[in-house]
């Protein structure tokens, strides 16, 4: 896949050159694997944040101010334009996957700690839990869409009265 998001030579602020290298044995392939996974999963918690808007019954307003992010603006952003907070996650998760092939003087519980760190971050950013949405305005984001101008449609009740009863005999 290689998106160029994160690159190999990057891995090396999560995981030591050498412990890369004798974790995949030389084959490049093996990491770069464990970074598109990274990627993807990440991407999918972006992707479940803006899916999520369309089910919480929000009212036009709310709707209208929910944050939609634009994932592949995100992601296919590279150098120094990558926001660097969501590129440490990525690393995070990387890393990860790569230790779960093999455990090379890593402290394989540490980078398990950090994984799930991460992954509760993720779910926070996807709106998952009661915590509150973590929002990041300096990422890009989509234009939500309007709604389809029945405000009964998006609002979460109604509120009225029946019309007056009568006894017409």
């Amino acid at each position: 896949m290689n998106n160029n998001f994160l690159e190999i030579d990057e891995m090396k602020s999560v995981l030591y050159s050498y412990q890369l290298e004798e974790i995949s044995e030389g084959d490049s392939e093996i990491i770069q694997d464990g970074i598109d996974a990274a990627i993807e999963e990440v991407k999918s918690y972006f992707f479940a944040s803006n899916n999520r808007r369309e089910v919480l019954n929000l009212t036009a307003q709310q709707y209208a101010n929910y944050k939609i992010y634009d994932v592949e603006a995100i992601f296919s952003t590279t150098g120094q334009a990558r926001n660097q907070f969501i590129l440490r996650l990525c690393k995070r998760i990387a890393a990860y996957n790569i230790c779960e092939l093999a455990n090379v003087d890593v402290r394989y519980d540490q980078v398990k700690e950090s994984y799930a760190g991460v992954i509760k971050t993720l779910e926070r950013i996807a709106g998952f839990t009661d915590g509150g949405q973590l929002v990041i305005s300096a990422l890009p984001s989509l234009q939500p869409e309007p709604p389809d101008g029945n405000e009964e449609a998006t609002a979460p009740f109604r509120m009225g009265s029946r019309p007056k009863f009568t006894h017409d005999f």
